[in-house]
């Protein structure tokens, strides 16, 4: 009779513990930031990052350390680590930008900085040209909505809508 194998288990993971940066891929995210698609990037990035246990460290939670202090080595090494992923899941020309940068926290808020909310007037106008444009043609109603809805909500995430009074909620 066969002997069942039992699933191997990381365990650093089962503990708990974010595993060390030489078993983790440089690679988080198949996209790639460009200067048209900080929504879907920073989403999918964020993702990636925070499937690993590292999602303190680009949101500001996980500041560092002093120098002398014994847990800045760890640190520094996981930092590094969320610096490379950011680096390779960016456009070449959008490396320049923060390769110098010192934390993986100061990368990502320049990033934030450029390519989010900040060109807002811009991309509103470009997406709701690209929702006007759109056609179903030979999509299926399945496709062609999600298609729209996916437009939809990204405008959503552009648009900032100042509601004065709860009537206001009713309209929109």
């Amino acid at each position: 009779m066969a002997e069942e194998i039992a699933p191997k288990t990381d365990v650093a993971i089962d503990a708990g513990i974010a595993p060390k940066s030489e078993n983790l891929p440089v690679q988080v995210t198949p996209i790639r930031l460009t200067k048209d698609n900080y929504l879907s990037w920073s989403a999918a990035l964020e993702i990636g990052i925070t499937s690993r246990g590292r999602l303190p460290y680009i949101i500001g939670d996980k500041p560092a350390p002093s120098k002398t202090d014994p847990q800045w080595a760890n640190w520094a090494l996981e930092d590094s680590q969320v610096k490379v992923w950011i680096i390779s899941s960016v456009s070449a020309d959008i490396q320049s930008l923060i390769l110098r940068k010192p934390t993986s926290f100061e990368m990502w808020n320049v990033l934030a900085r450029m390519y989010g909310r900040k060109k807002r007037v811009l991309r509103t106008y470009q997406i709701k040209r690209s929702i006007y444009a759109l056609k179903q043609g030979d999509l299926s109603v399945a496709s062609y909505y999600a298609a729209l809805k996916t437009k939809w909500e990204e405008l959503d995430y552009h648009v900032e809508d100042n509601w004065d009074c709860g009537s206001d909620h009713a309209r929109h």
